[in-house]
Protein backbone atom coordinates (compact mmCIF):
# COMPACT_ATOMS: atom_id res chain seq x y z
CA UNK A 1 0.00 0.00 0.00
CA UNK A 2 1.04 3.71 -0.68
CA UNK A 3 2.81 5.76 2.11
CA UNK A 4 0.15 8.32 0.71
CA UNK A 5 -3.02 5.67 1.59
CA UNK A 6 -1.14 4.55 4.46
CA UNK A 7 -1.84 7.97 5.82
CA UNK A 8 -4.98 9.11 4.99
CA UNK A 9 -6.84 5.84 6.09
CA UNK A 10 -8.75 5.60 9.23
CA UNK A 11 -9.12 1.83 10.63
CA UNK A 12 -10.56 0.33 13.59
CA UNK A 13 -8.41 0.21 16.23
CA UNK A 14 -8.69 -4.06 16.82
CA UNK A 15 -5.49 -4.76 15.10
CA UNK A 16 -3.88 -2.42 17.51
CA UNK A 17 -6.10 -3.80 20.69
CA UNK A 18 -4.73 -7.35 19.47
CA UNK A 19 -1.66 -6.75 19.09
CA UNK A 20 -1.84 -4.64 22.80
CA UNK A 21 -3.55 -7.37 24.34
CA UNK A 22 -1.07 -9.92 23.37
CA UNK A 23 2.16 -7.94 24.57
CA UNK A 24 0.29 -7.56 28.18
CA UNK A 25 -0.22 -11.71 28.02
CA UNK A 26 3.10 -12.16 27.83
CA UNK A 27 4.41 -9.24 30.03
CA UNK A 28 5.87 -6.97 27.51
CA UNK A 29 3.93 -3.40 28.66
CA UNK A 30 2.29 -2.32 25.69
CA UNK A 31 2.28 1.62 27.04
CA UNK A 32 5.98 2.25 25.74
CA UNK A 33 4.67 1.03 22.35
CA UNK A 34 1.88 2.63 22.34
CA UNK A 35 3.21 6.30 22.67
CA UNK A 36 6.46 5.36 20.32
CA UNK A 37 3.21 4.27 17.23
CA UNK A 38 1.66 8.06 18.47
CA UNK A 39 -1.39 5.79 20.01
CA UNK A 40 -3.04 7.43 23.31
CA UNK A 41 -3.62 4.93 25.51
CA UNK A 42 -7.82 6.26 25.51
CA UNK A 43 -7.96 5.24 21.98
CA UNK A 44 -7.26 1.32 22.58
CA UNK A 45 -9.25 1.47 25.78
CA UNK A 46 -12.55 2.01 23.35
CA UNK A 47 -13.72 -0.73 21.60
CA UNK A 48 -15.07 1.94 18.74
CA UNK A 49 -12.10 3.88 18.33
CA UNK A 50 -9.82 4.50 14.99
CA UNK A 51 -6.59 5.20 14.46
CA UNK A 52 -4.77 5.99 10.93
CA UNK A 53 -3.02 3.71 8.74
CA UNK A 54 0.25 5.51 9.92
CA UNK A 55 -0.23 4.55 13.45
CA UNK A 56 -1.03 1.18 12.84
CA UNK A 57 1.87 1.03 10.71
CA UNK A 58 4.17 1.87 13.64
CA UNK A 59 2.56 -0.13 15.84
CA UNK A 60 3.15 -2.96 13.85
CA UNK A 61 6.87 -1.62 13.70
CA UNK A 62 7.00 -1.56 17.47
CA UNK A 63 5.17 -4.94 18.24
CA UNK A 64 7.49 -6.65 15.21
CA UNK A 65 11.07 -5.42 16.88
CA UNK A 66 9.75 -6.19 20.52
CA UNK A 67 9.11 -9.86 20.14
CA UNK A 68 11.69 -10.15 16.80
CA UNK A 69 13.42 -13.11 19.20
CA UNK A 70 9.41 -14.97 19.18
CA UNK A 71 8.17 -15.39 15.92
CA UNK A 72 5.85 -17.92 17.87
CA UNK A 73 3.56 -14.79 18.94
CA UNK A 74 3.66 -13.76 15.60
CA UNK A 75 1.23 -16.59 14.36
CA UNK A 76 -0.04 -16.30 17.52
CA UNK A 77 -1.00 -13.50 17.13
CA UNK A 78 -2.63 -14.06 13.10
CA UNK A 79 -4.63 -16.44 14.39
CA UNK A 80 -6.49 -13.76 16.58
CA UNK A 81 -7.48 -12.00 13.14
CA UNK A 82 -10.88 -13.45 12.53
CA UNK A 83 -12.71 -12.07 9.69
CA UNK A 84 -15.16 -10.19 11.61
CA UNK A 85 -11.83 -8.05 12.86
CA UNK A 86 -12.13 -6.29 9.70
CA UNK A 87 -15.23 -4.20 10.33
CA UNK A 88 -17.51 -3.38 7.01
CA UNK A 89 -14.90 -5.02 4.66
CA UNK A 90 -15.23 -8.35 6.79
CA UNK A 91 -19.04 -8.10 6.30
CA UNK A 92 -18.82 -7.15 2.50
CA UNK A 93 -16.83 -10.62 1.98
CA UNK A 94 -19.31 -12.68 4.22
CA UNK A 95 -22.21 -11.58 2.22
CA UNK A 96 -20.41 -12.11 -1.36
CA UNK A 97 -21.93 -15.14 -3.15
CA UNK A 98 -18.55 -17.53 -3.56
CA UNK A 99 -15.21 -17.70 -3.14
CA UNK A 100 -13.91 -16.37 -5.77
CA UNK A 101 -16.66 -13.35 -5.62
CA UNK A 102 -15.50 -12.94 -1.98
CA UNK A 103 -11.71 -12.65 -2.96
CA UNK A 104 -12.56 -10.13 -5.42
CA UNK A 105 -14.37 -7.92 -2.37
CA UNK A 106 -10.87 -8.87 -0.25
CA UNK A 107 -8.75 -7.44 -3.07
CA UNK A 108 -10.79 -4.64 -4.32
CA UNK A 109 -10.96 -2.76 -0.48
CA UNK A 110 -7.73 -4.51 0.73
CA UNK A 111 -6.41 -1.05 1.76
CA UNK A 112 -9.18 -1.74 4.84
CA UNK A 113 -7.09 -4.67 5.90
CA UNK A 114 -4.19 -3.92 8.55
CA UNK A 115 -1.97 -5.46 6.01
CA UNK A 116 1.28 -4.60 4.24
CA UNK A 117 1.34 -7.29 1.85
CA UNK A 118 -0.23 -7.12 -1.18
CA UNK A 119 -3.07 -9.55 -2.00
CA UNK A 120 -4.34 -10.93 -5.50
CA UNK A 121 -6.28 -13.61 -7.03
CA UNK A 122 -3.89 -16.55 -8.14
CA UNK A 123 -5.42 -17.51 -11.43
CA UNK A 124 -4.12 -18.99 -14.64
CA UNK A 125 -6.17 -18.92 -17.80
CA UNK A 126 -9.43 -18.17 -16.08
CA UNK A 127 -9.11 -20.85 -13.39
CA UNK A 128 -9.02 -19.89 -9.59
CA UNK A 129 -5.91 -21.98 -7.97
CA UNK A 130 -5.61 -19.54 -4.79
CA UNK A 131 -4.76 -16.12 -3.12
CA UNK A 132 -1.23 -15.10 -3.30
CA UNK A 133 0.32 -12.64 -1.12
CA UNK A 134 3.35 -10.11 -2.55
CA UNK A 135 5.86 -9.00 0.03
CA UNK A 136 7.58 -6.63 -2.37
CA UNK A 137 7.15 -3.39 -0.85
CA UNK A 138 8.08 -4.76 2.79
CA UNK A 139 10.70 -3.41 4.34
CA UNK A 140 13.11 -5.98 5.20
CA UNK A 141 13.26 -5.85 8.74
CA UNK A 142 9.47 -6.50 8.40
CA UNK A 143 9.10 -8.86 6.16
CA UNK A 144 9.05 -12.36 8.35
CA UNK A 145 6.78 -10.73 10.61
CA UNK A 146 4.04 -10.19 8.09
CA UNK A 147 4.71 -13.39 6.73
CA UNK A 148 4.52 -15.33 9.94
CA UNK A 149 1.62 -13.50 10.98
CA UNK A 150 -0.40 -13.74 7.36
CA UNK A 151 0.35 -17.82 8.17
CA UNK A 152 -2.46 -17.32 10.73
CA UNK A 153 -4.59 -14.22 10.08
CA UNK A 154 -5.18 -15.04 6.07
CA UNK A 155 -5.77 -18.80 6.86
CA UNK A 156 -8.51 -17.71 9.82
CA UNK A 157 -9.92 -15.40 6.97
CA UNK A 158 -10.33 -18.23 4.77
CA UNK A 159 -11.61 -20.67 6.74
CA UNK A 160 -14.08 -17.59 8.49
CA UNK A 161 -15.51 -17.72 4.95
CA UNK A 162 -16.51 -20.89 4.79
CA UNK A 163 -16.27 -23.99 6.77
CA UNK A 164 -14.22 -26.36 5.54
CA UNK A 165 -12.38 -24.00 3.45
CA UNK A 166 -11.20 -25.91 0.35
CA UNK A 167 -7.60 -25.44 1.10
CA UNK A 168 -4.83 -27.75 -0.17
CA UNK A 169 -1.53 -26.28 0.91
CA UNK A 170 0.27 -23.16 1.63
CA UNK A 171 3.35 -21.95 0.15
CA UNK A 172 5.49 -19.54 1.95
CA UNK A 173 8.35 -17.09 0.73
CA UNK A 174 9.56 -17.74 4.24
CA UNK A 175 13.06 -19.74 4.80
CA UNK A 176 12.78 -23.30 6.16
CA UNK A 177 14.12 -22.49 10.25
CA UNK A 178 12.82 -23.54 13.79
CA UNK A 179 10.35 -20.14 14.42
CA UNK A 180 8.97 -21.72 17.71
CA UNK A 181 6.06 -23.56 15.96
CA UNK A 182 4.57 -26.77 14.39
CA UNK A 183 2.65 -24.40 11.57
CA UNK A 184 1.59 -27.40 9.54
CA UNK A 185 -0.27 -29.14 13.04
CA UNK A 186 -1.18 -25.86 14.28
CA UNK A 187 -3.25 -25.34 10.77
CA UNK A 188 -3.53 -28.74 9.46
CA UNK A 189 -2.48 -28.45 6.05
CA UNK A 190 0.63 -28.88 4.67
CA UNK A 191 3.30 -25.50 4.66
CA UNK A 192 5.93 -25.40 1.67
CA UNK A 193 8.63 -23.46 2.62
CA UNK A 194 11.13 -21.09 0.67
CA UNK A 195 8.98 -20.94 -1.94
CA UNK A 196 8.82 -18.24 -5.08
CA UNK A 197 5.95 -16.76 -3.86
CA UNK A 198 3.41 -16.98 -0.72
CA UNK A 199 0.48 -18.58 -1.80
CA UNK A 200 -3.23 -20.06 -0.15
CA UNK A 201 -3.57 -23.06 -2.84
CA UNK A 202 -7.37 -24.20 -3.16
CA UNK A 203 -8.81 -27.16 -4.51
CA UNK A 204 -10.17 -27.22 -8.61
CA UNK A 205 -13.72 -26.88 -7.40
CA UNK A 206 -13.27 -23.91 -4.78
CA UNK A 207 -14.11 -20.91 -7.23
CA UNK A 208 -18.03 -21.70 -7.42
CA UNK A 209 -18.68 -23.05 -3.62
CA UNK A 210 -21.44 -21.18 -2.11
CA UNK A 211 -20.71 -18.72 1.19
CA UNK A 212 -22.88 -19.96 3.68
CA UNK A 213 -23.96 -16.12 4.53
CA UNK A 214 -24.43 -14.88 0.71
CA UNK A 215 -26.91 -11.76 0.90
CA UNK A 216 -26.51 -9.50 -2.39
CA UNK A 217 -28.56 -6.89 -0.66
CA UNK A 218 -26.40 -6.98 2.27
CA UNK A 219 -23.01 -6.87 -0.46
CA UNK A 220 -24.27 -4.36 -1.64
CA UNK A 221 -24.46 -2.61 1.27
CA UNK A 222 -21.39 -2.91 2.47
CA UNK A 223 -19.11 -3.10 -0.61
CA UNK A 224 -20.62 0.67 -0.93
CA UNK A 225 -19.73 1.50 2.57
CA UNK A 226 -15.91 0.11 1.94
CA UNK A 227 -15.93 2.49 -1.47
CA UNK A 228 -16.98 5.09 0.34
CA UNK A 229 -14.18 4.85 3.09
CA UNK A 230 -11.56 4.38 0.39
CA UNK A 231 -13.22 7.19 -2.05
CA UNK A 232 -12.33 9.60 1.80
CA UNK A 233 -8.95 8.49 2.18
CA UNK A 234 -8.30 9.41 -1.20
CA UNK A 235 -9.72 12.68 -1.00
CA UNK A 236 -8.08 13.35 2.56
CA UNK A 237 -4.93 11.97 0.99
CA UNK A 238 -4.65 14.72 -2.08
CA UNK A 239 -2.56 17.29 0.25
CA UNK A 240 -0.20 14.31 2.06
CA UNK A 241 0.40 13.10 -1.80
CA UNK A 242 1.17 17.00 -2.83
CA UNK A 243 3.51 17.31 0.38
CA UNK A 244 5.64 13.88 -0.74
CA UNK A 245 5.84 14.79 -3.79
CA UNK A 246 7.62 17.83 -2.85
CA UNK A 247 10.09 16.05 -0.70
CA UNK A 248 10.98 13.46 -2.67
CA UNK A 249 11.61 15.87 -5.39
CA UNK A 250 13.61 18.43 -3.42
CA UNK A 251 17.60 18.65 -3.05
CA UNK A 252 19.68 18.78 -0.47
CA UNK A 253 18.71 20.62 2.11
CA UNK A 254 15.39 19.50 2.45
CA UNK A 255 12.82 22.44 3.30
CA UNK A 256 11.11 23.19 6.95
CA UNK A 257 7.78 22.84 7.69
CA UNK A 258 7.21 26.45 7.11
CA UNK A 259 8.83 26.31 3.59
CA UNK A 260 7.03 23.17 2.56
CA UNK A 261 3.71 25.12 3.45
CA UNK A 262 4.76 27.88 1.35
CA UNK A 263 5.29 26.18 -1.32
CA UNK A 264 1.84 24.10 -0.94
CA UNK A 265 0.40 27.85 -0.95
CA UNK A 266 -0.60 27.20 2.99
CA UNK A 267 0.75 28.29 6.55
CA UNK A 268 2.48 26.39 8.77
CA UNK A 269 -0.02 25.92 10.89
CA UNK A 270 -2.49 25.01 8.45
CA UNK A 271 -0.07 22.37 7.14
CA UNK A 272 0.48 21.07 11.04
CA UNK A 273 -2.95 20.67 11.17
CA UNK A 274 -4.35 18.89 8.43
CA UNK A 275 -1.35 16.42 9.09
CA UNK A 276 -2.36 15.87 12.76
CA UNK A 277 -6.25 15.25 11.66
CA UNK A 278 -4.34 11.84 9.74
CA UNK A 279 -1.67 11.04 12.55
CA UNK A 280 1.05 12.52 10.95
CA UNK A 281 3.69 14.97 11.70
CA UNK A 282 5.99 16.81 9.08
CA UNK A 283 9.12 14.85 10.79
CA UNK A 284 7.17 11.27 9.87
CA UNK A 285 7.02 12.46 6.16
CA UNK A 286 10.41 13.71 5.91
CA UNK A 287 11.42 10.43 7.41
CA UNK A 288 9.92 8.21 5.34
CA UNK A 289 11.55 10.22 2.02
CA UNK A 290 14.60 10.24 3.31
CA UNK A 291 13.96 6.41 4.52
CA UNK A 292 13.29 5.59 1.24
CA UNK A 293 16.02 7.46 -0.44
CA UNK A 294 18.50 5.79 1.71
CA UNK A 295 17.83 2.57 0.80
CA UNK A 296 17.57 3.32 -2.84
CA UNK A 297 21.15 4.70 -2.92
CA UNK A 298 22.43 2.22 -0.32
CA UNK A 299 21.46 -1.15 -2.88
CA UNK A 300 21.87 0.72 -6.21
CA UNK A 301 25.37 3.42 -6.13
CA UNK A 302 28.31 3.31 -4.75
CA UNK A 303 28.61 6.41 -2.86
CA UNK A 304 29.62 6.27 0.70
CA UNK A 305 27.77 6.15 3.63
CA UNK A 306 29.24 9.14 4.83
CA UNK A 307 28.43 10.68 1.14
CA UNK A 308 24.71 9.29 1.48
CA UNK A 309 24.37 10.97 4.85
CA UNK A 310 25.52 14.52 3.87
CA UNK A 311 23.07 13.88 0.71
CA UNK A 312 19.92 13.15 2.96
CA UNK A 313 21.12 16.30 5.52
CA UNK A 314 22.70 14.93 8.06
CA UNK A 315 25.55 16.85 9.62
CA UNK A 316 27.48 13.75 10.90
CA UNK A 317 27.49 9.81 10.10
CA UNK A 318 26.90 8.63 12.65
CA UNK A 319 23.21 10.84 13.60
CA UNK A 320 22.25 9.37 10.13
CA UNK A 321 23.61 5.70 11.04
CA UNK A 322 21.40 6.19 14.58
CA UNK A 323 18.49 7.56 12.12
CA UNK A 324 18.81 4.06 9.53
CA UNK A 325 18.80 1.96 12.47
CA UNK A 326 15.40 3.46 13.96
CA UNK A 327 14.08 3.38 10.20
CA UNK A 328 14.94 -1.02 9.54
CA UNK A 329 16.07 -2.03 12.45
CA UNK A 330 19.94 -2.65 11.24
CA UNK A 331 22.93 0.16 10.43
CA UNK A 332 23.51 1.45 7.14
CA UNK A 333 26.85 -1.12 6.53
CA UNK A 334 24.79 -3.93 7.34
CA UNK A 335 21.58 -3.18 4.48
CA UNK A 336 24.17 -2.92 2.29
CA UNK A 337 25.94 -5.92 2.86
CA UNK A 338 22.37 -8.11 3.49
CA UNK A 339 21.95 -10.99 1.10
CA UNK A 340 19.38 -10.27 -1.40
Amino acid sequence: MKLEMISSMRLPNQSVRLMASMLDEYGIAPAPLLAAANIPGTVVDDPQGEVSGLQELHFQEEFARATRDRPALWFALGLRYRLMTYGPLGLAVLSAGTIREGLKVLVAFQALTYSLLQYRIHEVDGVLLGLEADDAMIRPDLRDFCLVRALGSATMFLRDMRQPFPLLRIETRLADRDYGVDFETALGVPIVFGASESRWIFTSDAADMVLPMASPLLEQTYQQLCERLIGEAQTNDDMVGRLFALLVRVNRPYPTAKEAAAQLSMSERTLNRRLAKQGLGFGDMLDQVRQQRASYLLDRSNLSIEQIGEMLGFAETASFSRAFKRWLGMSPMNYRQRPR
